[in-house]
């Protein structure tokens, strides 16, 4: 036999090997090795490779400012909106950097951070010669911040800005930090990984503000920092961010726990809730925001503290690399920019500390925010002021105070408030809050400016219209005012896909109302002209998504070709014209569980249909809708998913397994699998 022949066979046999699950972790684990032993890939380039010299943000330098780089024409929107920035030579200059807080967002081009920031040192004596460029950037990361804080120290500076650090936790993580991940979550669970991913993240912070500090002292910059805050009072995040998966069986025991705790606090009782509540938190370990969440509200009326400390925990707990969540800035980064100002001589403004203060010690809420982050007005005029007070200590002008300031800043045209307050709704809806923040801005908004409601009218027909926004002219009437424009950009398509937005649009409707707008039945009439078929695919987006996060395919770990259920209930909307018995078909199945088979309960608008037996094989089913429990428009078909213990230990070792291959898993477990849903009515389905 020839031996050249079996270097065939190995490779073959190798190839094998490595392509089952183990060969895979086994292949990643060697090029982690090799990596250690000082191997770089060839061609790497780090993430700080400087940008091209005359580049600052998306403009060119020239001899007399900025020009707006027209090859970066799709970066523009998250930059100042601006083409030309003079760099006068006889004027001193402050340069903002940030993220979209500092952009003003829902405010923003008309009004903003840096807007209210120059106006403000215009009114203090001495700064008259002052101005400020604008070089914050919609969804900066780490990385952005460091590479403007580079460029901004071309311009000669005589003072930086800084307000940045919710969207510190968008870490690019190497295949180091996957491999200590995974030994945290095998040894750990999924809350002592989060733990680590907090570590992390207060790392690269630190390395961040070191390198804003080392830009700054190239120029001899002064640098205010403005530690940011989270809306603690009024924000919740979503439904679908449950509980990753717990050891053994406790995923079971903890949701039950969790229904016990709500019980206890729809009847008021409130020490039997938190200690659920407390409970809940024992078993998860830190890795579910739902036990602070309910703690929160048991202890509310009775220890605002330590109901506010629940609620921070809450915030922070959300926040690791194996869930989609709302930008936020963790407390223990509030704490290392902290320490950073003081090590490297920066002043700061410290919003927990401001908003706080001016709230006689209430926390912080819609007051200052227009969402999780985002500030509202008040609170950027107070930002900007208080800013303005740090600056002019750096800037050698008389001291002044925030509150000599706030009074002589130019309040935004009732207009351009309640346009925020409506872009504020739509974004609030589409992270999943409640109707009655909803109900909140919506309100305020037409209080503000009863021409707001053209765009509300103009959201309903463009959103529940089956053409992309784009071919509606509704959609091109409301991108005439720049904020819309901004934020609905056509080519953004989280921005302006489809959702299952019916709480959105229905609280519209009865706000336009009830300020004498009738609207009701005109946006009914629509609905059913668009969404009201022989046959209805209930898996679209726009049928069950009501979130950015609840979209088919959104979500880290592997993409699946059916619907996960992230909790005991999946809701589906169907839009009816005349009601008609109607036939249900589904495919569907139960993840692996302690049983083969379980009930499943479906209910059409809150009536229970006969309860199906479901196993862990797809199964085709068709079931019979009456027309009796329909109505014409929108109806709810919930499923009702048993509560099943899983294999804890099964799933966490694979998720394990996931990070050393260097892919981010699912952490959730899923309490239901979806691959078809449609709906049709039975005189249709027998032709």
């Amino acid at each position: 036999m020839n031996t050249h022949d079996l270097n065939r066979t190995y490779t073959r046999r190798l190839s094998e090997l490595l392509s089952s699950a183990d060969g895979a972790a086994t292949l990643a684990i060697l090029q982690k090795l090799q990596r250690v032993s000082g191997a770089e890939p060839a061609g790497a380039d780090g993430p700080g490779t400087p940008a091209a010299d005359d580049t600052v943000g998306v403009w060119r330098r020239t001899d007399t400012g900025l020009v707006r780089d027209p090859d970066r024409r799709d970066e523009w929107r998250y930059w100042a909106d601006q083409d030309d920035v003079p760099l006068p030579a006889d004027r001193r200059r402050v340069v903002l950097l940030g993220e979209s807080a500092a952009r003003g967002y829902f405010f923003d081009p008309s009004h903003n951070l840096a807007t209210l920031l120059g106006e403000a040192l215009g009114r203090i004596s001495g700064l008259a010669d002052v101005d400020v460029v604008d070089l914050a950037r919609t969804n900066a990361t780490h990385l952005d911040l460091e590479a403007a804080a580079r460029q901004a120290s071309a311009l000669a500076p005589d003072a930086l800005v800084v307000f940045a650090g919710n969207n510190w936790h968008n870490l690019e993580l190497t295949p180091d930090q996957l491999q200590l991940l995974a030994g945290e979550l095998r040894t750990g669970g999924f809350g002592a990984a989060r733990a680590l991913f907090h570590e992390l993240v207060v790392d690269q912070a630190a390395r961040t503000l070191d390198a804003l500090a080392a830009a700054a002292r190239t120029t001899n910059t002064p640098v205010t920092l403005v530690v940011p805050e989270f809306n603690l009072a009024d924000w919740q995040d979503e439904r679908s961010l449950v509980c990753p998966v717990l050891p053994a069986r406790d995923s079971r025991t903890w949701l039950e726990l969790r229904e016990q705790a709500r019980t206890h606090l729809a009847r008021g009782e409130h020490e039997q809730c938190a200690e659920a509540a407390r409970q809940m938190l024992s078993l998860d370990g830190g890795s579910s925001h739902v036990g602070s969440r309910l703690l929160a509200d048991a202890l509310a009326g009775q220890s605002p503290g330590d109901a506010e400390r629940a609620l921070e925990t809450a915030k922070d707990t959300v926040v690791s690399p194996f869930t989609i969540h709302s930008p936020r800035v963790l407390s223990v980064v509030q704490d290392e920019m902290r320490r950073k100002a003081a090590e490297h001589g920066f002043l700061v403004v410290d919003l927990p500390k401001l908003l706080r203060t001016a709230d006689a010690d209430r926390t912080p809420g819609r007051r200052f925010f227009m969402d999780y982050c985002h500030l509202s007005y008040e609170g950027l005029a107070l930002t900007a002021a208080s800013a303005a007070t740090r600056l002019a200590d750096q800037l050698g002008a008389p001291a002044v105070t925030a509150d000599d300031l706030l009074p002589a800043l130019t309040r935004p045209a009732p207009a351009t408030l309640a346009v925020a307050h409506f872009l504020a709704a739509v974004h609030n809806s589409h992270y999943g809050q409640p109707v009655h923040v909803l109900r909140h801005h919506l309100d305020r908004a037409l209080a503000l400016d009863a021409g707001v409601s053209a765009h509300m009218e103009n959201y309903l027909d463009y959103q529940t219209r089956s053409a992309p926004h784009w071919m509606c002219a509704s959609f091109e009437q409301s991108a005439r005012t720049p904020e819309l424009a901004r934020y609905l950009v056509v080519s953004d398509t989280r921005l302006t896909g489809k959702l299952a937005d019916h709480d959105l649009r229905e609280a519209i409707v009865q706000a336009l109302e009830d300020v004498g707008i009738p609207t009701a039945k005109r946006y009914e009439d629509l609905l059913i002209a668009e969404q009201a078929r022989t046959e209805t695919d209930l898996l679209t987006d726009a049928a069950q998504a009501a979130t950015f996060r609840e979209r088919m395919g959104t979500g880290v770990g592997t993409p699946t070709a059916y619907l996960r259920a992230a909790d005991l209930t999946s809701e589906f909307h169907l839009v009816v014209d005349e009601p008609a018995d109607t036939a249900l078909s589904l495919t569907w199945r139960l993840p692996a569980g302690e049983s083969e088979t379980d009930t499943v309960g479906i209910a059409v608008n809150g009536t229970a249909l006969e309860p199906r037996r479901l196993g862990i094989g797809w199964q085709n089913s068709d079931l019979a809708v009456p027309a009796e429990l329909l109505r014409r428009g929108r109806n709810v078909i919930a499923i009702s998913w048993p509560l099943r213990a899983v294999d804890g230990d099964r799933l966490i070792e694979d998720a394990a397994a996931t990070l050393e291959r260097g892919t981010t898993p699912a952490s959730f477990p899923a309490y239901g699998h979806v691959y078809a849903c449609t709906a049709r009515p039975l005189s249709a389905a027998r032709g």
